[in-house]
């Protein structure tokens, strides 16, 4: 008996390391993409340009599975954000824990016209832990042409109640 408490606490702690591995290793990415990106972005700004859409790299909001019914922002009808915490006990069935404090998180940055960027919604529904899965947005501002537009886009969805 000892011995399987002891094999769930290592499964556990084996699951927590390679989750935290995996989603360090996506924001890494996530920041190597926005100095990349936005330093060419800054330069063609210097030259009078706008940053092209092909300085973007595809999207992606890690190894846990994606949510079936994806709304354009935010999570599926019937599903709310799963706000957690890096020692929070809610691990869906793949091992991987609700860990951000908003339930969302960049997924990446300077796409479109140079402001826009999409986010990854981490979901959890009626069936609780098990079954959280994730979220990634459609392109939020990529038709925004200033700071200014990008400002009053997110104002605009927070009086929405959406989370972006």
């Amino acid at each position: 008996m000892r011995w399987t408490r002891w094999g769930a606490a290592l499964d556990a702690r084996v699951g927590d390391v390679a989750e935290r591995a995996a989603r360090r290793l996506s924001r890494r990415d996530a920041m190597r993409s926005a100095v990349v990106t936005g330093t060419a972005g800054l330069a063609s700004l210097s030259l009078g340009r706008k940053p092209s859409r092909e300085y973007s790299e595809p999207c992606d909001c890690g190894p846990t599975r994606r949510c079936s019914g994806c709304p354009g922002i935010g999570c599926p009808s019937g599903q709310h954000l799963c706000k957690g915490s890096s020692t929070s006990n809610c691990f869906n069935n793949q091992g991987y824990r609700c860990e951000w404090p908003n339930g969302t998180w960049i997924a990446c940055m300077n796409l479109g016209n140079g402001y826009g960027y999409k986010i990854c919604y981490d979901c959890i529904g009626k069936a609780g832990c098990p079954d959280w899965c994730t979220c990634l947005s459609q392109c939020i501002c990529c038709y925004c042409e200033s700071v200014a537009d990008l400002k009053a886009e997110q104002r605009r969805l927070e009086a929405t109640g959406l989370p972006g």
